[in-house]
C-alpha cells in the first residue's frame, strides 16, 4: 500500500514538472515571443553593421588622406575647387590649391583598401 502511494505522488509530482516545462516551452515559442527575439536580434544586428561600417570608413578616410586638414580648408571649401576643374585642385592629378606640395595618389595603397579588386 505504501509503494503504491509513493508511485501515486511521483507520477503526480512527474506530471506537474512535465506540464510546467511544456507550458513554459510553449510560452517561449509563441509569435509574440518569436517577434519580439527576431526584432531584438535584428536591431542588434544592425547597430554591429553599422559600427563596423563606420569603423572601416574611418580606415579609408584616414589612409586616403581625406580627414587632415589642408591650408584652403576642408574638402567642401569652395577656395579649393572642385575635383578635376582647372581652376580648382584635383587631388588625383596634382596638388590641391593652397597646398604645400603635391598630392601623391598610390594605386597600390588604393587596392588594398578595397577588398576583392584586381588590377585592370
Amino acid at each position: 500500500m505504501v509503494t503504491r502511494v509513493f508511485y501515486v505522488a511521483l507520477g503526480a509530482a512527474t506530471g506537474v514538472l512535465a506540464v510546467r516545462q511544456v507550458a513554459r516551452a510553449v510560452s517561449a515559442l509563441s509569435p509574440t515571443s518569436v517577434a519580439g527575439s527576431l526584432v531584438q536580434s535584428m536591431r542588434e544586428f544592425a547597430a554591429d553593421v553599422a559600427e563596423a561600417m563606420a569603423e572601416r570608413e574611418e580606415e579609408i578616410r584616414s589612409a586616403l588622406g581625406l580627414d587632415e586638414p589642408d591650408a584652403a580648408g576642408g574638402p567642401d571649401d569652395p577656395a579649393r575647387g572642385r575635383p578635376g576643374d582647372p581652376a580648382g585642385g584635383d587631388v588625383l592629378r596634382g596638388a590641391p590649391q593652397g597646398s604645400p606640395g603635391p598630392a601623391v595618389f598610390d594605386p597600390e595603397q588604393t587596392m588594398r583598401l578595397v577588398p576583392g579588386a584586381r588590377r585592370p
